[in-house]
């Protein structure tokens, strides 16, 4: 599985002798496109990739591009826009996303796996119900076909042609007559409806008919058809295996979730549902009875054992109770029993929440702290473990490099590599073979050299409680909210077209933190460039630690042994780099009449995190052993700074009139593909 979410995809990579999980190596990746905040205009993309390609072309040539064709295209890519013109829909967002799967992507994937690297791709669009009034069974329909007519477009434009025509160089009539059955067998997969899994069967034994009587008549296989086989394995039903997630409490017979559910049987009839559907994600878990209520909806309509159920541990005060609801769990005999046939348990793991509610640092020790107990339970129970980490690109929502991630990671929690690709990230990850061969390879270099295990240090818990005190005492409090409110994009987030979610869990205005969602209170702090959600909390930490002597040795000293702390330090300084204080400073001065002594603290706060984050450099360069993302950040700063402006003069209207709303919708996608890191 592709562990990194696609639109919600997901994908991780595996490295293995084999397929899948358990006793794979591998990466799922889970593509998560809905609420995407960078959403760009579909025919932006199409031109930025136009120019992309123009100037790839010169660069091979080693001449500059035509000067003529790229000023035309930079002149469209001004007079279409950047922003969508409607809200997506959730078809909108799968169009997209599977638009993404190129056939050089498809191509990659391949070959990949002919290197004994097992990718994986799964996805949450059509199957993510969670809080999403626009999702259904006829979402999870749409998805499937259109997934489906990208692969079949590959396989006729690309897979096919060979084939047929090495096939009439024979004479003979199995291999041509093997032909025509496999030819009609793909033939009859146009369309996704009840009883398709029927038809994938018949086609994987055409294949294997065809590839059987090739091989016999030529004296070894054809190239073309072995892609055709590694493709069904990849994906067994000829479309991105769905992730279905619901919120706990709604697992219930007469809701959409049972219906998609319904709908997935019908579909995989004939063939194994597992071909369609590879997982049900209970979002919100926070007892044994969540797990059991999903499990019996699923077994009662799909069978035992259909597809795993994955809790999501997501809040603060369950994250440390995460093993004690499992060991509850295994106490019913048909839980226990289908995760024992299954060779193990997936558990999903919630940073963008996690990080909302506590801050940061105090998030990625208290996830550290959950995956160990689980582990630790796990081996006495001799059942393995699946960490599916839903994580996005930004700091703010659990981003990093795999090695600054996988360095505190337990035991174990590398042989499968699963995350979500969010936002921005899916498009970046997916723009050519060579940057998707590259992640990849990354990954597989962690699982070869894995880091050696530490547990976070007693110096990191302590600085992750003090800034999670912090954190909550500055963020829960009015005069704060009331910033929010007004000096970032907060209450215009309903005029975005960036994605079908709702921006919040309520009708209405949201009145506090709780009720807006994490991608956009991500999105609120990268478009005034403050990136606040990342270091708030940790200055008031680092300032009582800082004047504490012995607490201070100790932290110093685990800087050099304990990885947790060394990787968000690192993660800390390239935040803090591509921050911009003075430009926040403007949106405050012009949009906001909040006390000076809260601007003041934020202020300080800021400084001292740096402070902070110094301890690990030496000079004033935060970025003195990656000098070459220093460069890229200051260079693409001054070309962010005009947008800002122009958005704080837009902002400061109450009423915005047609052309001033598009312009702020602008401004919004401009200094989200500037940042980069909003997903």
């Amino acid at each position: 599985m592709w562990s990194r979410q696609f639109g919600s995809t997901w994908w991780r990579f595996a490295r293995a002798t084999g397929v899948g999980w358990p006793g794979r190596a591998g990466v799922w990746v889970a593509c998560r496109w809905p609420n995407a905040p960078p959403s760009r205009a579909p025919v932006n993309i199409g031109l930025m990739h136009r120019i992309q390609a123009l100037l790839v072309e010169g660069l091979e040539r080693r001449d500059p591009p035509d000067t003529r064709r790229l000023a035309h295209l930079l002149h469209l890519v001004w007079r279409t826009g950047t922003h969508p013109v409607h809200k997506p829909t959730v078809e909108d967002e799968a169009q997209h996303l599977f638009r993404l799967l190129t056939d050089p992507i498809l191509d990659e994937l391949l070959q990949l796996r002919r290197e004994g690297h097992a990718v994986r791709l799964r996805t949450w669009v059509g199957g993510d119900k969670d809080g999403h009034p626009g999702v259904g069974p006829e979402e999870t329909d749409r998805s499937c076909n259109l997934s489906r007519a990208r692969l079949l477009a590959f396989i006729n434009d690309s897979l096919l042609p060979p084939v047929e025509r090495d096939v009439r160089l024979l004479s003979g009539r199995r291999v041509p007559d093997a032909w025509v059955r496999l030819r009609a067998a793909i033939d009859s997969l146009q369309v996704v409806t009840i009883g398709d899994g029927g038809r994938i069967a018949l086609l994987g034994k055409a294949l294997t008919r065809l590839a059987s009587a090739y091989a016999r008549r030529h004296g070894q296989p054809h190239p073309r058809l072995d892609d055709l086989r590694l493709l069904l394995e990849q994906f067994p039903a000829l479309v991105v295996p769905l992730e279905l997630r619901e919120e706990h409490g709604l697992f219930r017979r007469g809701r959409p979730i049972a219906a998609m559910l319904s709908y997935l049987r019908d579909v995989a009839r004939g063939g194994q549902v597992d071909w369609y559907v590879r997982g049900c994600v209970v979002s919100m878990t926070d007892r044994a009875e969540d797990l059991w209520e999903a499990q019996a909806l699923v077994r009662g309509l799909l069978g035992e054992s259909a597809i795993p159920i994955v809790p999501l541990f997501e809040m603060p005060q369950v994250l440390p109770r995460a093993a004690a609801i499992l060991e509850r769990a295994v106490g019913d005999p048909a839980f226990s029993a289908s995760m024992r046939r299954d060779g193990g348990l997936e558990v999903m793991l919630g940073y963008s929440d996690t990080s909302k509610r506590m801050g940061v640092l105090a998030s990625r020790v208290a996830i550290h702290d959950a995956m160990t107990r689980i582990g630790s339970w796990a081996r006495r129970h001799e059942l393995r473990v699946l960490f599916f980490h839903g994580s996005g690109g930004s700091v703010g929502r659990g981003g990093g490099s795999i090695a600054d991630q996988a360095a505190s990671w337990p035991a174990g929690a590398l042989e499968v590599v699963k995350q979500t690709l969010q936002g921005e990230m899916v498009e970046r990850t997916l723009a050519t073979p060579e940057i998707l061969r590259s992640q990849v390879l990354q990954i597989a270099a962690v699982q070869a050299a894995p880091p050696r295990f530490a547990g976070a240090s007693r110096a990191a818990h302590d600085l992750a409680a003090r800034s999670q005190h912090a954190y909550a005492e500055l963020v829960g409090s009015p005069p704060f909210l009331h910033l929010l409110r007004d000096a970032t994009p907060y209450a215009r987030l309903g005029a975005l077209n960036i994605g079908s979610r709702p921006t919040t869990r309520v009708r209405g205005a949201p009145t506090g933190l709780e009720q807006l969602r994490a991608i956009p209170w991500v999105l609120c702090w990268t478009q005034t460039r403050y990136l606040l959600h990342a270091w708030i909390g940790v200055g008031t930490a680092w300032r009582a630690v800082r004047d504490d002597p012995s607490a201070r040795r100790r932290l110093l000293t685990a800087l050099r042994r304990d990885p947790l702390l060394r990787s968000y330090l690192r993660q800390l300084r390239f935040t803090l780099t591509k921050s911009a204080p003075v430009i926040w400073r403007e949106y405050v001065k012009t949009l906001t009449g909040v006390p000076p002594r809260l601007v003041t603290r934020l202020e300080r706060e800021w400084t001292d995190a740096r402070d902070l984050a110094a301890q690990l450099t030496t000079g004033d360069d935060l970025l003195s052993d990656r000098r070459w993302l220093g460069e890229s950040i200051h260079y693409r700063a001054p070309m962010i700074h005009p947008l800002n402006l122009i958005q704080i003069e837009v902002m400061a209207h109450p009423r915005l009139s047609p052309a001033q709303e598009l312009l702020f919708r602008e401004t919004v996608t401009g200094i989200a593909a500037g940042m980069l890191t909003t997903g």
